[in-house]
């Protein structure tokens, strides 16, 4: 566990985050969504980028436009999630590509790490 580095462990970091970001959409699109997981899996997610931000933020080799890309595109995406959850604002179209934006900045990550 404790040999990666901290690429290999921002990029975990990333893909977890990812992940929830899926997981966040899937639940908001969903018929009948349940709001209590909604809002946990929100806050697990953010608070798993805030130890990726603090992560960054003391690695000067993940101080990369990859990196800053990746975090912009969640934040977004997280942005208008919050849009969805706490306004009338439904535009699951919008937030699906918000989605993909936040995927392809991680594709572009991991290539740019040449670690997968």
């Amino acid at each position: 566990m404790f040999d990666k580095t901290p690429k290999e462990l921002v990029l975990k970091d990333f893909s977890n985050i990812y992940n929830k970001c899926q997981s966040t959409f899937e639940l908001v699109t969903s018929r009948k969504y349940n709001e209590s997981l909604v809002l946990l899996t929100t806050a697990e997610t953010y608070a798993i980028a805030e130890k990726a931000y603090i992560r960054c933020d003391t690695a000067r080799e993940l101080q990369t436009a990859e990196v800053i890309a990746f975090f912009d595109a969640f934040e977004i995406y997280y942005f208008e999630l919050k849009q969805v959850l706490f306004h009338d604002d439904d535009d699951f179209v919008s937030l699906k590509n918000r989605l993909e934006k936040m995927k392809d900045t991680y594709e572009a990550l991991t290539a740019s790490f040449h670690l997968l």
